[in-house]
């Protein structure tokens, strides 16, 4: 973790710096909360959710929310078009591809995040479409990702998103109280 006099007060993955700032970190939560901003705000232009993938810190719940938030059980049974994200489609399907790979190869080391309550509901949405059978020949389930439930979401983390921008919670917390 990098010392808050280190640490920029804004990040935007619009600017390549930034997103190359991140990318330098070795911290799940600063990753988590991008993967965040990028697929539900800005965008991915710089290639950050796809080099996400790759990196063995990833966080088990980073990967969650992003195939959940993009309705994975749907994923699974074949939707390839009209996903909710600030990626186009021939992305998501990449992305949760790659998720989908991933969860069964070498799998997510950290598993510390937790996730939103609110993607339980989509979790057991991906186990009834596996149970039922009705996954897409060709598409691998990723088991390892949706068979077993995820811890409460923490609060961890130096970062938070506001309109797609992370924002350091101390330096801000320290400007308030300034005020």
């Amino acid at each position: 973790m990098t010392k808050l006099a280190e640490q920029p007060f804004e990040l935007n993955l619009d600017q390549a710096e930034d997103v190359e700032w991140i990318m330098s970190q070795n911290d799940p939560a600063l990753w988590h909360e991008a993967a965040v901003a990028a697929l539900a705000y800005v965008g991915d232009k710089h290639g950050f959710l796809f080099w996400l993938i790759k990196q063995n810190r990833m966080d088990r719940a980073t990967a969650a929310h992003l195939f959940f938030w993009l309705e994975g059980s749907e994923y699974l049974r074949g939707k390839i078009s009209s996903f909710y994200a600030a990626i186009g489609d021939q992305e998501v399907v990449e992305l949760l591809k790659k998720i989908c790979e991933r969860s069964e190869t070498i799998g997510f080391e950290e598993n510390n995040l937790g996730l939103l309550k609110s993607f339980e509901n989509e979790r057991q949405n991906c186990l009834t479409v596996v149970a039922s059978g009705n996954v897409k020949s060709g598409v691998v389930v990723p088991t390892m990702l949706i068979s077993e439930p995820f811890e409460p979401e923490t609060e961890s983390g130096d970062y938070f998103i506001d309109d797609g921008l992370l924002l350091n919670k101390a330096a801000l917390l320290a400007m308030l109280e300034k005020r």
